[in-house]
């Protein structure tokens, strides 16, 4: 384990601590993924198979460079590990298991994206005879839909739910976007995390396979799950006869981004409520910024009332040029003025322009 020696105190307590439900509350710039990555190395030398372990991810970016660490860290010991997104997984679950069990769907089913999901919308919208009591364009239909799926609501739900009537004619819509797409034996991303769910709630047997291959299951940028795929994380990882549950979740409600696509931060706000039992670590040693840059940042968000900001510390000493300058401009033009002067002498002292970023 002299792995451990490279972290910090706060680090270490994440990567040891006992299974069962794990918050890691990770501020920006806390080294969350190396402690991801050393949870399972962990676990590997406390005698868990490499492929009892899952690794579950939002991007395919994240999962390669959780795996590139993994075999740095471990090399020819790691191997088994599965790391991936959401969809990855789900996939790979509903093609060896869908078939005969979930509506006509065969496994070798199509996942429609894009366009393809839009020219359905926009069929449907074409065919509706009943009264629009609002003209929505395609993508924006979809949006609807998708919301739909993420809360888990079937189209029946969602028809019996709707409070008004753009929510009605919304249910409509989705009602028959569905149909179509079960007819081309298809589905979109959402559907692969709902009907995932559905197949292992449904189906006991496939469950335990599931729960029979992962033991440990752990989960990148927490904060951004929204309701159908917490739903899943909690199913997958129920406790079951003779083994408790192992999840282990990294992430900060203060860095959610996902809301767009309706992730829910206050998921990982009430994960101590949700898993009575949980250990909570905070990583607020940031290896990213300055102090100055932190407290300034903390001076914006700190009087949030959604989210309970994290008073994170610097991990570099102060150089003597000021990290952070306030300038206040009288106007839009005088500011965009200073702040063009401002490149043009950082250029002129020799930086690149490729190292400088301006943000509005």
């Amino acid at each position: 384990m002299s792995y451990l020696a490279t972290l910090n105190d706060e680090q270490r307590a994440a990567v040891v601590a006992p299974l069962g439900p794990v918050l890691v509350r990770a501020g920006a710039g806390s080294g969350k993924t190396r402690v991801l990555t050393y949870r399972i190395a962990y676990l590997i030398e406390r005698s868990a198979r490499p492929d009892s372990i899952l690794a579950v991810t939002f991007t395919n970016k994240a999962a390669s460079e959780l795996r590139t660490r993994l075999k740095t860290l471990l090399g020819k010991a790691g191997r088994g590990v599965a790391a991936g997104t959401f969809h990855a997984i789900c996939a790979k679950i509903l093609r060896t298991n869908i078939g005969g069990r979930i509506g006509n769907y065969t496994a070798n089913f199509t996942i429609y994206a894009g366009d393809e999901q839009l020219q359905i919308v926009q069929s449907a919208l074409d065919a509706y005879t009943g009264s629009v009591p609002q003209i929505m364009e395609a993508p924006e239909m979809l949006g609807h839909i998708s919301r739909f799926k993420s809360r888990m609501q079937a189209p029946t739900v969602a028809r019996r739910t709707a409070s008004d009537p753009v929510q009605q004619y919304a249910a409509a819509i989705y009602r028959s976007y569905q149909k179509t797409l079960e007819r081309a034996n298809a589905l979109d991303f959402d559907d692969m995390i709902g009907l995932t769910y559905r197949l292992l709630f449904e189906h006991p047997d496939v469950l335990d396979a599931v729960q029979s291959r992962w033991h440990h299951v752990l989960v990148d940028e927490y904060q951004d799950t929204d309701a159908a795929q917490y739903a899943l994380l909690e199913l997958l990882t129920r406790p079951v006869a003779g083994r408790a549950r192992s999840l282990f979740a990294v992430g900060d409600a203060q860095q959610s981004i996902y809301g767009f696509r309706n992730a829910d931060y206050t998921i990982i706000n009430r994960f101590t409520r949700d898993f009575s039992a949980a250990t909570v670590v905070e990583l607020a040693t940031n290896y990213r910024s300055r102090q100055e840059i932190l407290d300034a940042a903390y001076a914006v968000i700190r009087h949030s009332r959604a989210v309970p900001p994290m008073v994170l510390r610097a991990s570099r000493r102060a150089p003597p040029v000021p990290a952070l300058v306030i300038h206040e401009a009288a106007d839009d033009r005088a500011e965009a003025e200073e702040i063009a002067k401002s490149v043009g002498a950082l250029l002129a002292a020799g930086r690149r322009a490729r190292d400088v970023a301006v943000l509005y």
